[in-house]
């Protein structure tokens, strides 16, 4: 329980001015809006993508130079139609812009 209290608190710097910051690689930085672009961990919050999905997801973004977004992620199996949908759905919800 301790720990997951601790997770749920920002993370605070805790260094002095002009002293560098530790902390877990991208930790600090927004998460990014950008389908394209966005990590596999940002990709798991996406409906119907799990940590396998998005790992494929980013392995063919690397492999192959899949972009496009979701529409382009139907050449992937175990992502169909109705995935595509559910996920353009999210992010129009979230108001990120193509």
């Amino acid at each position: 329980m301790a720990a997951s209290a601790q997770l749920s608190r920002p993370l605070e710097p805790s260094a002095s001015p002009g002293e560098e910051v530790r902390a877990p690689f991208g930790a600090l930085e927004r998460p990014s809006s950008d389908p394209d672009r966005m990590s596999p961990r940002e990709l798991r919050r996406l409906p119907g993508i799990g940590p396998t999905r998005a790992l494929a997801i980013a392995r063919a973004r690397w492999e192959l130079g899949l972009s496009g977004g979701p529409e382009s992620w139907v050449r992937l199996h175990g992502i169909g139609p109705e995935t595509v949908a559910a996920i353009q759905r999210h992010l129009d919800r979230a108001g990120v812009g193509r």
